[in-house]
């Protein structure tokens, strides 16, 4: 039913002010029989609504038709509660306007019975469509953050909360209104005060950003990072305290700073050298194992340059990136003044995304020992080598023995029968002496062949050096050609050693031999015989094209020669070496390219008053 028109009921000066602010004032009435009907509104009412008085019809429960659908059971009863109880009936509702567009109003009616039983209201509404907007903006954007929102009277407690605090800390929705902010975090208020109010709230709070432990209704604790900021209003003391969990950042910090200090721990105790430089090739970081190779003391400066540890040609060009990683070698000085070799493997990176400039990882390692033990092994590889070639030979020499001593016998016999039965002269007779000589001494040396490859033990006794020098001399003239001059000096009359002369025989061969090549068939030859502190020195020296020390430190290794292919076997100083050991003596070289070459043998001189083995 649309509301008849009836007389204003408020002043006209009074209903002008009201349209000013946007309110709208009416007159309600509710008939005995509970019908509600609407007697009067004001003019403005079209102009905020967009109907005319006249269109303001009410439903059969007695709301308006405009009223939103889902405040009209809620306005009718409590239209009808301020009837009974005779109370103002405060109203709060939603409203369509004719455009469609929803407003919020509010508003306040006070009843008066009538003598016939009506009840009539005059009352206002006011619009507060863009107020109710901006808290539903408010409270949507409070609600839907992920922080925690907090407004604390400094009187009466927590006045609001979003709803994030709330799921945080377990509290019903408002239920945290009017608690202490202290009952939230695990923190005691200073003695005597046992409830913050006023200005001594301030004091139990540090304005700024700080991190607490805070309490969950279920009295579980968790770090909670909160700003606290003051506000005084009209004397009035606030704070405003936003608030996160940081447990995730917390788990994550310390999750960072114990791979930091893994790594950290790694980086010291890594048994390789590293080292970080920027492009200018300062040395940014280094560790304990670098500083041990390059003998620096501590941590290195950041003044420090790769270049004052590693030659600059052994690095690559510090400013731009080379793909990948790259390997090199390189000899340096160490610390105690040795030759060190160290590998060096290293690759570019950018030490941080705004870094334009790569930086240089490189780790270095002393390969000095390895390469050592390297060599070692291919040298005992060598030896096993030449060893099992010793061996060989021996099989070998066993084999041809019988038809080297078959070729003997009769040169031997033959001279020997020679010298007894025919007539000759002294010439043709020192021939035959010197034939016979020549063979024995060959029938001896195959014996001492025999023995150094198969490493049989010889049998020694004592012999006199004197007589074997001298015996040599003799000997060496059929062998050395007449441009080469044979010097020979014996300084004592005799010399004992425990050996055997066939063998030292041999031994004085083979350097007159190798003497004679070095010298091309022409130079000096001087074979010498002292005694030194209780040894028999016997020294060989020829003058020679000499030797240099990398040749001379291989010289008696088997095997090895200088001499061109066909001319040499590399077994005559080995065997040299191998007689004079198995006699319990030593042999050495002394050599300057362009000088000639000295050998000496040094044997204990024998105890003549032991028995002879």
């Amino acid at each position: 039913m649309n509301p008849q028109p009836a007389p204003a009921p408020f002043p006209a000066t009074l209903v002008d002010l009201m349209a000013d602010m946007a309110c709208v004032l009416f007159r309600r009435r509710m008939n005995g029989d509970g019908h509600i009907r609407y007697e009067w509104f004001s003019p403005n009412v079209e102009t905020i609504f967009g109907f005319a008085p006249a269109e303001m019809s009410v439903t059969q429960a007695g709301a308006l038709n405009a009223l939103h659908w889902a405040d009209r059971d809620d306005h009718v009863r409590a239209v009808r509660r301020s009837a009974d109880d005779g109370r103002p009936c405060v109203e709060l509702f939603r409203i369509i306007s004719a455009d469609g567009q929803t407003h919020w109003l509010r508003g306040s009616a006070r009843p008066q019975r009538q003598a016939d039983g009506h009840v009539v209201w005059d009352g206002a509404w006011m619009d507060i469509t863009r107020w109710m907007r901006a808290e539903h903006h408010f409270q949507t954007v409070m609600d839907h953050a992920e922080d925690c929102i907090l407004t604390v009277d400094c009187e009466s407690g927590i006045e609001w909360a979003n709803a994030a605090t709330e799921r945080l800390f377990g509290w019903a929705e408002g239920g945290l209104r009017g608690q202490c902010l202290m009952e939230l975090i695990q923190q005691s208020c200073p003695p005597g005060r046992p409830s913050c109010h006023g200005d001594q709230m301030l004091a139990c709070f540090q304005r700024g950003t700080g991190e607490v432990v805070a309490i969950r209704t279920d009295g579980s604790t968790f770090p909670f990072e909160m700003t606290v900021s003051e506000v005084r209003s009209d004397g009035r003391l606030s704070l405003i305290v936003i608030g996160r969990d940081i447990s995730r950042r917390k788990q994550t910090e310390s999750v960072l700073a114990e791979t930091e200090q893994r790594l950290r721990l790694t980086f010291e105790a890594a048994p390789l050298g590293i080292l970080v430089a920027d492009a200018d090739g300062r040395i940014r970081e280094s560790n304990p194992a670098f500083h041990f190779m390059s003998g620096s003391h501590g941590k290195i400066t950041d003044t420090a340059k790769l270049t004052d540890f590693i030659p600059a040609s052994a690095l690559p060009a510090l400013e731009t990136a080379v793909d990948g990683v790259f390997c090199r070698e390189i000899a340096v000085t160490g610390p105690k003044g040795d030759e060190r070799r160290w590998r060096l493997t290293g690759s570019h990176f950018h030490a941080s995304e705004k870094a334009t400039l790569p930086s240089l990882l490189l780790l270095v390692e002393d390969i000095t020992e390895t390469i050592r033990a390297a060599e070692e092994r291919r040298q005992m590889e060598r030896v096993l080598t030449e060893g099992q070639k010793l061996e060989a030979l021996g099989r070998l020499a066993g084999g041809i023995a019988h038809e080297l001593n078959n070729m003997l016998g009769p040169i031997l016999m033959g001279a020997e029968m020679l010298l007894r039965s025919a007539t000759l002269d002294d010439k043709n007779s020192s021939r035959c002496d010197r034939i016979i000589e020549a063979a024995k001494h060959g029938r001896d040396i195959v014996r001492g062949v025999l023995a150094y490859c198969r490493q049989e033990r010889q049998d020694l006794s004592a012999v006199d050096l004197v007589a074997v020098v001298r015996q040599f001399s003799e000997l060496a003239g059929s062998i050395l050609p007449p441009a080469i001059r044979l010097d020979q000096h014996i300084g004592p009359d005799q010399a004992m050693v425990m050996g055997n002369g066939g063998q030292i025989t041999q031994i004085l061969l083979n350097l007159a031999n190798n003497g004679r090549d070095a010298m091309g068939g022409k130079g000096a030859l001087a074979v010498s015989l002292e005694v030194v502190d209780g040894d028999a020195v016997l020294k060989v020296s020829d003058t020679g094209c000499g030797m240099s020390e990398k040749v001379a430190a291989r010289i008696f290794d088997p095997f090895f020669t200088t001499k061109p292919v066909g001319q040499g076997t590399g077994l005559g100083l080995s065997v040299v070496h191998g007689l004079v050991t198995a006699m319990g003596g030593k042999v050495g070289v002394k050599s300057v390219s362009g000088q000639g070459t000295t050998f000496t043998i040094t044997l204990p001189l024998a105890d003549m008053a032991c028995p002879t083995p």
